[in-house]
């Protein structure tokens, strides 16, 4: 009996060598490799800073021009100056479109007057939506402590002008 036992063993191994390993399975010592999904052949990558609403990263299925990458951004802010950036050009992936400030001024309200931030007075800057007497005095603290304002940007360098409060400036 033992014999019988003995080669059966055998026949089951032999079998198991010679018809190969497909019917036992081994689990494998090695970690599970990630694949990467390869991105679309036309996705198109830019990103995009500066004057405009919403900057950020954004992936377009086919090339478009810059001012349609500005607007998917949420168009420029009313101080943008978007005779600096070229709307017609293509894009191209890894793309950075930086849309500049005018730092001519501010507008005081969609399609009025603009003031210039490192020459008001504090009776102009308080027409600006959201500041006030005491923001503008700040403003002005600021900027005669630190010099004129190199960019739009340096507004939230004022303490008391936070993103929310700089959005609401930018965005009337």
């Amino acid at each position: 009996m033992r014999k019988v036992a003995i080669i059966a063993v055998l026949v089951f191994v032999s079998s198991i060598v010679w018809f190969g390993s497909d019917y036992i399975e081994v689990p494998s010592q090695h970690a599970e490799v990630v694949i990467a999904e390869k991105p679309k052949k036309n996705d198109i990558y830019v990103y995009i800073t500066g004057a405009v609403r919403k900057p950020g990263l954004y992936s377009f299925s086919e090339t478009v021009r810059v001012g349609d990458a500005v607007h998917g951004a949420g168009d420029m802010v009313l101080y943008a100056d978007p005779d600096s950036v070229n709307m017609a050009e293509l894009i191209h992936d890894g793309m950075h479109i930086h849309i500049p400030y005018h730092l001519e001024g501010i507008p005081t309200q969609a399609g009025g007057d603009v003031i210039n931030i490192n020459q008001a007075t504090e009776a102009e800057l308080c027409t600006l939506p959201g500041v006030g007497p005491s923001m503008a005095k700040k403003i002005i603290d600021y900027r005669n402590e630190h010099g004129a304002f190199q960019s739009g940007d340096d507004l939230k360098k004022v303490k008391g002008i936070g993103t929310a409060k700089f959005d609401k400036i930018v965005s009337a």
